[in-house]
C-alpha cells in the first residue's frame, strides 16, 4: 500500500458530468488541488448513464464556465416539438410543447448531445488545467479524523487501483460522492437514501433509423397505448432515441430481453409509424424510481452531488440537468472556503438551497413517471376517465419554468445569499434568489451587441452590476468613493490582507443609452467593464429598473441574483453589509 503522506484539499469519486464539471470549476477558480477518480475505465463508463438532453438554464451556466462552445460545436440543437395520438395524428399542447415557450435565453433550444462526448468535452477542459481522470480506481473506504481541525486533512480515504491491485491512503479536506445512484461515498457514512421504485420498466435504445415518422429530427412524443408515452428524441451524429415503458405483462413473452428484443419492442411502440434500425449504439433497460438522500452535506467535509444524493426517472430528462446545478451551486463556495476567503456557514446553503428543489423535481417525477406508463398521478383529485395523454401535457407545461431551468430559485430565508435589499424590480420574477436574466449589451465604440452571460464568465467572483442612471449624476460620487473602503473591509472581515487580488469581487458598469465614450456619460471611469443598453433600453426594461433611477444588482458566481440596491449615496455600505455576511471567517 502506497502511503497518503501528501494531502489533497478535494477528492472527488466519480468521473461522470457531475463529477468532471466540479472538478473543473474548482481548478479553474485556481488555489485549490483536485484528484478525480473513477471505477470503471472509460471503455466501460461510456457504456453506463446515457443521458443527452441540457435545458437552457445548464447552458448558460456552462457557457459562462467556458464549456458551452464544443458542445454547441457537437450538439443537435432541438427547436421543434411535436405529439401524436395513438392513431398518428398530430396533437398540440401535449409531450414536450413546453420546450417551445423556453424564451428569454439565447439557448432557446434543447443542447441534444449524448453523454459520451459531453464528458469527453468536459475532460479535454480539464487537462487544461492539469487534472485528469485517474481510473480505473475505487474507493474501498474512507473515514473522519474527528481530532483533525476544520482547516486540516480530515478524510482518510484508501484507494485500489484495479490496473495492478495495489492499494492507496489518500488524505483530504472535502471528499465529494459523484459517484451515481449506488454510491459508495453515501453508503460508507451511511447516508439514509429514501423513496422508493415502481413496478415498472423502461426502455431506451440509440441508434441509427429509417422511418416514415412526418418529423423525425425532432422532440417527440408517440401515444402508444401499448408502451406509454413513447418518446422519440433526435440525436446528434444523426442518430436517434427511442424510450418506452416495458410492462411486466409484455417482459413475460420474453425469456431473454437482449438487443434484439428491445429493438422488436421499439418497433412495437413507434406505431403505427414504421422503423427500421440500421445500427443499434446502445440500449437499456432499468427500474423507475425516485430517491433523495436525507443529506447532501454531512460531518463539514462530505458532500454527496448528482445521482449519489437524488435518482429519478429520465421521463423529464433531468437528471443530468439536476446534476450539473448542483455542481455549479456547490463548487464557487467550496473554493471560497478552501481559499480562506469564507466561514463554514456557505457551504451549509448548498444543501439549504438544492434539497428543496430536488425534493420539488421528486414530487413531479412521481407524477410524469406515472402519466408516462398511462396512469394517473397517485394522489389524482380530477375526473378519473381523465386522458393521461392531455394531464401530461398541462402537467410538463406547468413545471417548464422548472425544467428548462430558468424558473429554478432559491429561498431568501435564513440565507446570507439571497438578501432582499433596498431596490425591488418593477419584473416579480426578478428578485434575489432568481436567476440573473441574460440580456443584450453594446460593447462601447464598435456597438457590436453581447449577450451579459458571455461577458460575465463564471471565475468564482461576484458580479456587482451597476445600471447607471440617466439623471446626473449618473452614479453617485459617494459610490466612487466608498470603493477602496469597501476592500479594506472585505480584508478586515475575511482575514485576507490582499483581498482585491483574489478577484472575488467584479464591478461591471451599465448605462442606458449610447455615448461616444462612457467617461462623456459619467464624467468618470466606469467601475469596471461598460457596456451601453440598446434604444429600446430593453436591458433596463428586463431587469425592471426605471433607466430615471439607476440600481445595482450583485449576481452570486453561478449567476443568480444575491440582492438588488437602491443607487444612491448609501448603496456601497449596502453592499458592503450584504458582502461581509458572506466573506467573513467567523
Amino acid at each position: 500500500m502506497k502511503g497518503g503522506a501528501e494531502g489533497v484539499d478535494v477528492l472527488i469519486v466519480g468521473a461522470g458530468p457531475v463529477g468532471l464539471v466540479t472538478a473543473f470549476q474548482l481548478a479553474k477558480f485556481g488555489g485549490v488541488s483536485v484528484r478525480i477518480i473513477e471505477k470503471h475505465a472509460k471503455s466501460i463508463q461510456d457504456s453506463y448513464g446515457r443521458a443527452i438532453t441540457l435545458f437552457p438554464r445548464t447552458t448558460e451556466m456552462l457557457c459562462q464556465l467556458g464549456l458551452a462552445d464544443e458542445l454547441l460545436q457537437n450538439c443537435f440543437a432541438c427547436r421543434e416539438t411535436v405529439a401524436y395520438s395513438a392513431d398518428g395524428q398530430e396533437v398540440h399542447g401535449r409531450g414536450w410543447s413546453f420546450m417551445n415557450k423556453m424564451n428569454d435565453t439565447m439557448f432557446d433550444f434543447a443542447l441534444v448531445l449524448r453523454q459520451k462526448f459531453q464528458e469527453e468535452i468536459f475532460r479535454d477542459a480539464m487537462r487544461v488545467y492539469n487534472v485528469q481522470v485517474e481510473a480505473p480506481i475505487e474507493l474501498t473506504t474512507a473515514l473522519i479524523d474527528p481530532n483533525v481541525s476544520e482547516a486540516g486533512y480530515r478524510v482518510t480515504a484508501v484507494l485500489l487501483d484495479h490496473r495492478n491491485g495495489s492499494y492507496e491512503t489518500v488524505r483530504c479536506k472535502y471528499l465529494i460522492g459523484c459517484d451515481g445512484g449506488r454510491s459508495p461515498v453515501r453508503q460508507i457514512f451511511n447516508i439514509p437514501f429514501e423513496g422508493s421504485a415502481s413496478e415498472h420498466k423502461w426502455v431506451r435504445i440509440d441508434g441509427q433509423v429509417k422511418t416514415d415518422l412526418p418529423k423525425p429530427r425532432s422532440y417527440c412524443s408517440i401515444e402508444s397505448p401499448t408502451h406509454g408515452n413513447v418518446l422519440w428524441a433526435a440525436l446528434d451524429h444523426g442518430a436517434t432515441r427511442i424510450g418506452y415503458t416495458f410492462t411486466n405483462d409484455r417482459a413475460n413473452t420474453y425469456p431473454k430481453f437482449d438487443e434484439a428484443a428491445a429493438v422488436k419492442e421499439a418497433v412495437a411502440a413507434v406505431k403505427p409509424f414504421h422503423i427500421e434500425f440500421e445500427r443499434v449504439d446502445w440500449w437499456t433497460i432499468y427500474t423507475v424510481g425516485q430517491r433523495v438522500a436525507r443529506n447532501f452535506f454531512i460531518h463539514d467535509c462530505i458532500f454527496l452531488a448528482g445521482d449519489a444524493c437524488h435518482t429519478h426517472s429520465s421521463g423529464a430528462a433531468q437528471g443530468m440537468n439536476t446534476g450539473i446545478h448542483d455542481a455549479v451551486n456547490l463548487a464557487w463556495k467550496l473554493s471560497l472556503k478552501l481559499r480562506g476567503l469564507a466561514s463554514l456557514g456557505l457551504l451549509e446553503t448548498y444543501q439549504a438551497e438544492r434539497l428543496p428543489n430536488v425534493k420539488q423535481l421528486i414530487q413531479y417525477d412521481k407524477d410524469i413517471s406515472r402519466l408516462m406508463t398511462n396512469r394517473l398521478p397517485e394522489n389524482w383529485e380530477g375526473d378519473p376517465n381523465a386522458d393521461v395523454n392531455v394531464v401530461l401535457g398541462q402537467l410538463m407545461d406547468e413545471v417548464g419554468g422548472f425544467t428548462s431551468g430558468l424558473g429554478i430559485s432559491y429561498e431568501i430565508q435564513d440565507n446570507p445569499l439571497n438578501i432582499k435589499g433596498t431596490f425591488r424590480s418593477f419584473e416579480p420574477l426578478v428578485a434575489p434568489g432568481r436567476r440573473g436574466p441574460d440580456i443584450t449589451l453594446l460593447r462601447p465604440a464598435t456597438l457590436e451587441p453581447t449577450r451579459l452571460i458571455r461577458e460575465l464568465s463564471n471565475t468564482g467572483a461576484f458580479n456587482v452590476l451597476i445600471f447607471a442612471s440617466e439623471c446626473k449624476p449618473a452614479i453617485p460620487e459617494d459610490i466612487y468613493d466608498d470603493v477602496p473602503r469597501l476592500y479594506d473591509d472585505m480584508a478586515r472581515v475575511s482575514g485576507v490582507q490582499d483581498f482585491i487580488s483574489h478577484g472575488c469581487i467584479k464591478f461591471t458598469t451599465i448605462l442606458p443609452r449610447y455615448t461616444p465614450s462612457p467617461y462623456e456619460f459619467l464624467g468618470h471611469e466606469p467601475l469596471g467593464r461598460a457596456y451601453f443598453d440598446g434604444e429600446d433600453r430593453a436591458a433596463y426594461q428586463r431587469y425592471g429598473i426605471a433607466s430615471t433611477q439607476g440600481a445595482i444588482v450583485v449576481l452570486r458566481p453561478d449567476g443568480w441574483i444575491g440582492t438588488m440596491i437602491r443607487l444612491c449615496d448609501d448603496s456601497l455600505k449596502e453592499l458592503r453589509d450584504y458582502l461581509c455576511h458572506i466573506f467573513r471567517k467567523l
